[in-house]
């Protein structure tokens, strides 16, 4: 591949990092912005707030949700007034900004390891989904149980909603199931593809479901016509998936540089993907919700921001000294949130250096 821009070719961007450092690793991080809250879940059981009116505040909002286990999921509740968790206590919580938690789903013997929301700004209309173990359980935005299916081949390993949040596709070992987000009686669509798949993204223009793979490659499907799409050349496995906001543009971690590819027409197999950001190996990608802009974590803590228009990039902080692990925009894109897993942890103002 051939060598990314160096960072000084890109403009410069004006920020203000603000740093912390937890005890426990962070495992995912979000948003809760109608509270506004950044939320940082840590491999200890706890989420630990900070308040992005006041992001110099001496003390960090720490709440016990998984008593005596571990974190493994975390994702903003429908309306942006809490969060939403999963457990190896196989609980499925959501919390509120003032530390109230509802338990809104128990599987015994199982962990909640991926969960994922699809906020339409109204409850009834919004929706939740959660995998543990074989079985995927659909809510309503309120957290009343809508479904929930036992009918996958192996353990689920990913979930994403399509845009409109009518569809939820769960990735597992030989492929992916998509079904369709509703309690009536169903057979899911299947679209197979060997070996296992080990996360999964649904484009943002709604043509594409894209996994990832234990192989260090991406698998891909056209859902016009099923076509498979194979995307191969990573060092790494790409557990980091990020769509543009048009649904063009796909950003991923697994190399030394964030690896784009450009999904317009048929797909991005057959054509060179667009590096940025070349450093140590990226662990975590995020696209900017209004530009052609990507934050990248890499496997030494540093942050950086690629910019697609010229492939140019710039160093932005150094958050720890251990893999980043999660990275997440607020919605008009004036905060990157960020976490480590060394407990490193920071919050990014875009509007402050401007």
């Amino acid at each position: 591949m051939p060598a990314a821009p160096e960072p000084a070719a890109a403009a410069q961007v004006g920020f203000r990092a603000y740093l912390w450092q937890f005890k426990a690793g962070v495992v995912a991080v979000a948003a809760a912005e109608a509270a506004g809250l950044a939320g940082f879940g840590l491999g200890d059981g706890s989420i630990a707030l900070r308040p992005f009116d006041d992001p110099e505040a001496a003390n960090t909002r720490r709440l016990i949700v998984h008593e005596n286990a571990a974190l493994l999921s975390l994702v903003a509740a429908p309306g942006g007034h809490g969060f939403l968790s999963g457990g190896d206590d196989g609980r499925l919580v959501r919390t509120a900004a003032d530390g109230t938690a509802d338990e809104l789903a128990s599987v015994p013997r199982k962990w909640i390891e991926h969960v994922v929301a699809a906020d339409h700004g109204n409850a009834l209309n919004s929706q939740i989904a959660y995998a543990a173990g074989r079985r995927v359980g659909l809510l309503d935005g309120t957290g009343r149980e809508i479904a929930a299916w036992d009918d996958h081949p192996s353990t689920v390993t990913g979930l994403a909603f399509n845009p409109k949040g009518k569809r939820l596709v769960a990735s597992h070992y030989g492929g992916v199931s998509l079904w369709w987000a509703k309690a009536e009686a169903q057979q899911p669509k299947r679209f197979s593809w060997k070996g296992s798949h080990v996360a999964v993204t649904w484009s943002g223009d709604g043509r594409f479901v894209i996994t990832a793979t234990q192989e260090s490659e991406l698998h891909g499907w056209r859902l016009a016509d099923g076509a498979d799409m194979r995307m191969s050349g990573y060092p790494a496995k790409p557990k980091s998936l990020s769509w543009s906001r048009d649904g063009r543009w796909l950003a991923t971690s697994g190399a030394e540089v964030v690896v784009v590819w450009d999904c317009r027409g048929k797909g991005p197999m057959g054509s060179a993907p667009v590096e940025l950001s070349r450093g140590a190996q990226v662990t975590s990608v995020a696209f900017h919700p209004r530009h052609g802009l990507v934050a990248s974590g890499h496997a030494d803590g540093q942050i950086r921001l690629g910019r697609l228009a010229d492939q140019s990039s710039i160093d932005l902080e150094r958050v720890g000294a251990a893999p980043i692990t999660s990275l997440a925009w607020t919605r008009d894109g004036r905060w990157l949130i960020a976490g480590g897993e060394d407990g490193a942890a920071g919050l990014l103002d875009f509007e402050a250096g401007s």
